[in-house]
């Protein structure tokens, strides 16, 4: 097999892997959505104002989410600013992440599962980081049409 044939194989399960990232972005988006209209919801009806912590929560997701539809769709395009991309989104769920440990500590089983699940999906996106960062150093991202 041929370089040239390697690095097709390469780009296509890069582009694969940046849907599965546009799909899960979207999906954090939506999440965003939903959470922001019940918390508004919930002002209207109690008269309090959202948490600051939920705010930042909010505000979190948001970021993660946009940050991660984009990293997908530059890997998608095979771009040059997906390492970027996937690192700016590590960089900020890597952020929140140590910021939650202290601040936010599980009360109970459903919030410990949560945020489980919330570490393991991290750590595979480190991992699609490392790929990304792989391709890159392989020079997929500064080939002619991938």
């Amino acid at each position: 097999m041929s370089l040239a044939d390697q690095l097709a194989i390469l780009a296509i399960v890069a582009r694969v892997l940046g849907g599965w990232y546009v799909f899960a972005g979207a999906v954090a988006l939506n999440a965003w959505r939903r959470n922001g209209f019940m918390d508004r919801t919930l002002q209207q009806l109690t008269g309090a104002p959202t948490d600051r912590i939920e705010r930042l929560r909010g505000w979190t997701i948001l970021g993660v989410g946009g940050l991660t539809l984009m990293s997908g769709l530059l890997l998608i395009l095979l771009s040059p600013l997906a390492p970027p991309g996937f690192l700016a989104c590590c960089a900020l769920q890597g952020a929140y992440f140590a910021w939650a440990r202290k601040a936010l500590p599980p009360k109970d089983e459903a919030g410990r599962r949560g945020r489980r699940a919330s570490t393991n999906a991290f750590l595979l996106y480190l991992v699609a980081t490392v790929f990304v960062l792989g391709c890159n150093l392989v020079g997929l991202f500064t080939r002619p049409g991938g």
